[in-house]
């Protein structure tokens, strides 16, 4: 699955990781985070958040061993970024900050603080001991597939939920929490880095034969 990277290279060229499509493969540089750092990850699958008339394409990448991450690009101020995300568990969300300190980030309002209770095995180098709301109740959906290639019949099948983001002081950890309409809850440890953290980028054979 991870191999041939030289071949693959003259199929498509990939510049930024916007191109990046299911079944290519992408290779970070050394980060804090050793079960991606130097690490070879496959485009297992694409969904896409929705804000408005902007779509962010989330990129579910699989390392040899089957672990997951979840990447995005993001952008503030012009500048791109890696939002780089493990998806907490509810039962890990109430071990991780306890229900107590949810319901206060869901008050509205930004500015509500939070202290780590514990941080689970696999989650350490993703998790900081503090984080401070800055997002409150963002309005935004959920789409099965990467819509910019989807019909909008697929599009329209979309789960509306709000956010809510809290980082901590050096703007390089974030909490993502998601409430749905149907009312499960979803948190994702997030890491931010630059681009540049990409070492390479190169076409699998399945987008290969897609164009």
């Amino acid at each position: 699955m991870f191999g041939g990277g030289d071949e693959k290279k003259k199929a498509r060229r990939l510049s930024h990781p916007r191109d990046l499509r299911v079944g290519d493969i992408v290779k970070f540089r050394y980060v804090d985070q050793s079960d991606v750092s130097g690490k070879e990850f496959e485009v297992s699958l694409i969904n896409t958040y929705m804000y408005g008339n902007l779509c962010y394409p989330e990129l579910i990448l699989k390392d040899r061993s089957s672990n997951i991450i979840y990447m995005m690009v993001e952008e503030e101020d012009g500048e791109e970024y890696l939002a780089l995300s493990k998806k907490v568990g509810k039962t890990q969300l109430d071990e991780i900050i306890g229900q107590s300190q949810l319901d206060a980030v869901l008050q509205r309002g930004t500015g509500t603080r939070v202290t780590i209770k514990v941080k689970p095995v696999g989650l350490e180098e993703w998790l900081t001991e503090k984080y401070t709301e800055s997002d409150d109740n963002i309005k935004g959906s959920f789409v099965k597939g990467d819509a910019r290639y989807l019909s909008n019949e697929d599009v329209n099948r979309r789960e509306n939920f709000s956010s809510y983001t809290l980082v901590d002081k050096s703007d390089k950890y974030a909490l993502e929490i998601e409430v749905y309409e149907a009312g499960q809850i979803e948190l994702s440890a997030t890491v931010y880095h630059e681009i540049e953290e990409i070492e390479e980028m190169w076409p699998g054979k399945a987008s290969d034969l897609n164009g």
